[in-house]
């Protein structure tokens, strides 16, 4: 079931926390509570955590530089939480790697629905695989749907985040045709997106770098005007 996940809410206002924590608990999670990057650094070492909601504002190291630590080393999906309003913050945060991002006050209701759309798409990817893994081949790079790896041209195995690689593999699946953004926001987040929101623009040119730190001189996703981006390379499934 897809409630039969744990989660990890990391949130100085223990009140706040608490009562996140009690309306996901009542619809099937195990959730754990952090008050400070170091405590959720202890938890997320001792416990497996299959998603951190994640508050900006924390003491000491703040919830930016917890995400971008984070993101070195898991795929763990990340939803970025805060109080502070404008563009700047979630920008950075979606930069960093985080999944999504939801302004405070927030309805729990909503948080929950972005949960469910998070892990509702990891595990229909997964299930999809399960019977026939697919591998995906294109300018020397090879993307495993069953694994969740992408390996470079040098044998390097290049980390994504969730986000990330489902991007990745949307536009593998359909190589050379325009994808909308409100396709890409569909599968990445079972909904359409807002005119003004950046996060599928930010999430593309992460991947755009991850990829260019290996292959410079290849030009992998395009913006195509009016209608979305665009996979450049010819693809072969084995």
């Amino acid at each position: 079931m897809l409630s039969n996940k744990t989660l990890l809410i990391v949130d100085d206002d223990e009140e706040i926390a608490s009562l996140t924590a009690d309306f996901l608990k009542d619809r099937g999670y195990t959730v754990f509570t952090a008050n400070s990057a170091e405590e959720a650094m202890e938890l997320l070492d001792t416990n497996h955590i299959d998603l951190m909601v994640l508050d900006i504002m924390l003491p000491g190291e703040n919830g930016l530089t917890l995400c971008q630590r984070v993101r070195q080393t898991s795929k763990m999906p990340i939803i970025i939480i805060s109080a502070i309003t404008g563009d700047t913050e979630r920008i950075v945060g979606l930069e960093l790697g985080a999944d999504d991002y939801l302004e405070k006050p927030f309805n729990p209701r909503e948080l929950q629905a972005r949960i469910f759309a998070i892990f509702r798409r990891t595990e229909d990817v997964e299930t999809a695989a399960a019977p026939k893994a697919q591998r995906f081949e294109f300018s020397g790079w090879k993307l495993d749907e069953a694994t969740r790896h992408l390996t470079a041209p040098d044998g390097v195995l290049v980390h994504l985040s969730s986000s990330e690689f489902d991007a990745l593999l949307t536009f593998v699946k359909s190589p050379q045709k325009p994808i909308s953004r409100d396709t890409l926001g569909r599968v990445l987040r079972g909904a359409k997106v807002n005119s003004h929101d950046r996060s599928i623009d930010i999430l593309i040119s992460r991947l755009r770098k991850k990829l260019a730190q290996t292959d410079p001189n290849t030009d992998f996703i395009t913006t195509v005007r009016h209608q979305g981006y665009l996979f450049s390379q010819s693809v072969t499934r084995v």
